[in-house]
């Protein structure tokens, strides 16, 4: 696990409005095509830092002896 804050909203919480939302992404860039690859960047390198299959744990095969 990592020691980074998280500040995703869980799903517990309620749902945003519009305007809310327009906010939220407003920093991401000026037009919507801006804001899509600012996105897309972030949805990127996210795919980058996913464990590769070696790295995790095992959940399938044949079971322990014990």
């Amino acid at each position: 696990m990592s020691d980074r804050q998280d500040d995703t909203p869980t799903r517990d919480a309620e749902p945003r409005d519009a305007d809310e939302l327009a906010d939220a992404v407003s920093d991401l860039g000026e037009t919507d095509d801006d804001r899509l690859d600012a996105v897309q960047e972030h949805n990127e390198s996210l795919e980058e830092r996913l464990p590769s299959p070696d790295e995790l744990p095992r959940t399938h095969g044949t079971p322990s002896q014990g």
